[in-house]
């Protein structure tokens, strides 16, 4: 009874000993290894079960940031000095998204249980989303040029060598903001054929560029083709077949409208062509009784390796016009006086004469143009009397009366449509003097 009685004395005071004990030690043990906190920034946030989307075939777009986060934990001092940010995991499942669109942010630490962490918390905790329908699109890549070459040059084809279509995806909304896929071609002062590689850029309705990366395209450049052509301005050659009717004629007038046509070509091609010929059978003029009028297209004639250039910074369709002019043939008839008549070749001891009063008819035909060239105050005529006995097979003049040719220079275009005759009189010379 007595020990039992010592243990309960001063039961207080022991009582009181014991916690002043365990406070103590918890003194301590704070005081060496205190409890404490780490933030740690722009932790990022790793997805998980993306595929429970894009299975559905819809595209997601994190918003506002949310994909990465400020971490504070909260742990003793001895297990903070041994967590680093990499140590940090963040994570947001997909299988977690809300009929809003966000997905919870779940946090730990790696390396350490979780009771010996006291507390770990983020600036955010949830990971906000944007979800759209995924949306493909194909494109023809159009060229654009730009600039102009060197003078006398122009561009001949521009072409893309590597495929000219391109297909994007992304999210309906970006996708649809694309109306156009072009690549630009410039061809400033160019004087041969290149081959580039540009970038293909995405247009919108206004000619804008998107650039959005949510946009995933099949190419990104394409390989352009540039050909440059030389030009030259050359006379188109005309000729013509047939004859016109009887009593009509071509007045070798000849309009075409244009004269000229601008070619294209490589440069050792066109160097060597002087003219554009158009071959006669294009212009017929058999039976023709008025003029003669023929849209011809010269790209059918123009030589291997050309084409036709544009002509004063407009299309040309290469069609010409060409008239060829028919007028009817004029018959006149003109009395030429005997003293405009020459008498040659007389031979010796003849006088060959005629008539003074004397004129002589020359019927003559031509365009109006050319038979009101003949003045008849200026015509003359000859009478070559060694050259008509020959004609008439005479060895020696007759005395008498007799008639030859006159023979008239006229101008060109003009004929005669039949002989113009003139009476001579022919005497000797020794009978001539004795009648005197």
């Amino acid at each position: 009874m007595k020990k039992t009685n010592k243990l309960w004395n001063n039961l207080g005071l022991k009582i009181m000993a014991v916690i002043f004990s365990i406070l103590l030690w918890l003194v301590a043990v704070n005081i060496n290894d205190p409890v404490e906190r780490k933030v740690f920034r722009d932790v990022r946030v790793e997805t998980r079960n993306t595929n429970l989307l894009t299975d559905e075939n819809k595209l997601y777009k994190v918003i506002d940031d949310t994909d990465t986060v400020t971490v504070t934990v909260r742990a003793s001092r001895s297990v903070l000095e041994n967590i680093n940010v990499s140590d940090i995991t963040a994570t947001a499942d997909f299988s977690e998204l809300s009929f809003t669109n966000t997905v919870p942010i779940r946090l730990s630490v790696n390396k350490y249980i979780d009771k010996q962490i006291e507390n770990i918390s983020g600036s955010i905790d949830s990971m906000k989303l944007e979800v759209e329908d995924k949306k493909e699109k194909q494109f023809v890549i159009e060229i654009v040029q730009t600039g102009e070459p060197a003078d006398g040059f122009i561009v001949g084809k521009v072409t893309t060598t590597d495929g000219n279509a391109m297909k994007i995806s992304g999210p309906e909304s970006v996708v649809e903001q694309v109306k156009k896929a072009v690549v630009e071609a410039d061809v400033s002062d160019l004087t041969d054929s290149i081959n580039i590689t540009e970038k293909i850029r995405l247009l919108d309705a206004q000619g804008k560029e998107v650039t959005d990366s949510s946009i995933t395209r099949s190419v990104n450049t394409s390989k352009v083709s540039i050909t440059i052509l030389e030009t030259k301005t050359v006379p188109i050659s005309l000729s013509a077949a047939g004859e016109p009717a009887a009593g009509y004629v071509a007045t070798g007038e000849v309009s075409c409208a244009p004269e000229t046509v601008t070619i294209a070509g490589k440069s050792s091609v066109v160097k060597d062509i002087a003219e554009i010929v158009i071959p006669a059978e294009e212009l017929d003029l058999t039976g023709a009784t008025a003029d003669v009028t023929r849209l011809i297209d010269v790209r059918n004639y123009l030589p291997e390796g050309t084409s036709l250039a544009n002509m004063n910074g407009e299309e040309f369709n290469g069609k010409v016009a060409v008239t060829v002019k028919i007028e009817p043939l004029v018959d006149i008839t003109r009395e030429v006086a005997a003293s405009r008549i020459q008498i040659q070749n007389v031979p010796e001891g003849y006088t060959v004469t005629l008539d003074e009063d004397s004129r002589v008819s020359l019927r003559l035909r031509g365009l109006q143009v050319n038979l009101d060239q003949v003045n008849m105050d200026n015509l003359t005529g000859s009478i070559d009397i060694a050259a008509w006995m020959q004609k008439t097979e005479q060895t020696e003049l007759a005395e008498g009366s007799a008639e030859a040719e006159v023979i008239f220079t006229l101008p060109s275009g003009v004929t005669q449509t039949a002989p113009a005759k003139a009476r001579l009189n022919i005497q000797k010379a020794a009978e001539a003097e004795e009648g005197e």
